[in-house]
């Protein structure tokens, strides 16, 4: 495979296929060969893949330097100048999606679709998996789920033999996973202007779906697709299902952007999910335009009815202060939101969320119900019960 020089480092590539231009991102240790041929045949009948190793991974140089994920994003914008492409398609997975976020702010004019695999925001937004098969080897059980690996051991164990090799070791995964913990877009995720797909498989342990919820939640034009029965590689497992969503996806015409826009399920997440952000700031009256009054909060305690924007600042002024005395520091989402469109202007959210305090200790562990009314294009919320979490199935 040819090499080309890149800033500091010579980048190992390959190129497959034809037509429009797909930057392919991997993700931490991993080397291009980790997509699965089958997924990267599949992909190549419609696009020009780019495919290429990280720094410090596969055949690329090793770094003599520390890096950030941002400096990563440089080195998959240098490659793309290097190779004369001004604009393509950017996909990338685990790491590699962070690294093709940063990718979408630090070089718009270079990205036409984004597309995000089984990826974090990072920061305090973020929920990261046990990743912990990266560094004892237990690749398997990381990548797939029980049955997958039962009913393909022999394969598995041939793609791992001709694969593992090229993953990155020592100081090599040490700078790598150091650049990973830099990635922080959780307030600038609402600058990707670019059409936006994300993937992931819903029974994903490295990163949890609740991640990609998230992103939807926050990233403007975007669409999720959930993989059923798939984890965090899902492209080498669901290679048809995760080639036939991104073909399907890149060949929609740009004006599709109003098509993702209006997906009501999308933007009840959105507006639950910047609700759940803000208050995390506690300050009660961050939280008020978020309300619909008059509205509600029930838990266990009481029911509150605000009725103006003074209830809705009492109310939370009482709330956000004893978590204050408890010190805490944020709120994180456990498991998977569930999301119902009721009617033309109502919708529902159901989770279980976790409160850590300043410490990182858990100090409550809660099911939530909120019920939404779109009002003027905005959906607000109506009535929020927070009750006991063993009343979902996502409660662990």
């Amino acid at each position: 495979m040819p090499k080309i020089t890149v800033g500091d480092i010579d980048i190992n590539y390959e190129i497959q296929g034809s037509s429009t231009p797909l930057l392919m991102i991997m993700g931490l240790s991993f080397s291009l060969r980790d997509w699965g041929e089958k997924f990267t045949e599949l992909l190549a009948q419609h696009h020009r893949l780019i495919l290429f190793d990280n720094r410090d991974a596969g055949l690329t140089s090793r770094s003599n330097r520390s890096y950030n994920i941002a400096d990563m994003a440089d080195d998959a914008a240098g490659l793309l100048d290097a190779l004369k492409i001004p604009k393509a398609h950017v996909f990338g997975a685990s790491m590699g999606g962070a690294i093709a976020q940063q990718f979408a702010l630090k070089y718009p004019d270079k990205l036409d679709k984004l597309i995000l695999g089984c990826t974090i925001a990072g920061g305090s937004c973020s929920q990261l998996g046990d990743i912990s098969g990266v560094m004892n080897g237990n690749l398997s059980n990381l990548l797939f789920i029980p049955t997958f690996i039962q009913n393909n051991r022999q394969e598995l164990r041939e793609f791992l033999s001709k694969t593992t090799p090229l993953h990155s070791q020592g100081d090599a995964l040490d700078r790598q996973m150091q650049a990973f913990g830099t990635h922080d877009t959780c307030d600038t995720l609402a600058d990707i202007k670019a059409l936006t797909l994300i993937l992931t498989g819903d029974k994903d342990i490295a990163i949890p779906r609740s991640n990609s919820d998230f992103l939807a939640t926050t990233i403007p034009n975007v669409k999720l697709e959930i993989i059923a029965d798939a984890a965090h590689g899902f492209s080498y497992s669901h290679p048809e299902i995760a080639a036939d969503l991104i073909h399907l996806f890149l060949q929609s015409p740009t004006n599709h952007r109003k098509k993702i826009m209006q997906n009501p399920i999308n933007d009840i997440l959105r507006a639950f999910g910047a609700y759940a952000q803000t208050f995390n700031l506690l300050e009660p009256k961050k939280v008020e335009p978020f309300f619909h009054l008059p509205a509600m909060l029930i838990t266990s305690e009481e029911v509150a009815v605000m009725q103006n924007s003074s209830d809705v600042c009492k109310v939370f002024e009482t709330l956000m202060n004893k978590l204050k005395v408890r010190k805490f520091k944020e709120s994180k989402i456990i498991g998977s939101l569930k999301v119902t469109q009721l009617s033309d202007n109502q919708g529902q959210v159901v989770g279980v969320a976790k409160r850590f305090n300043q410490a990182g200790e858990e100090i409550e562990h809660f099911g939530f119900t909120y019920t939404l009314r779109k009002v003027e294009d905005k959906w607000k919320i109506i009535a929020g019960v927070l009750h006991e979490p063993e009343t979902l199935s996502n409660s662990k």
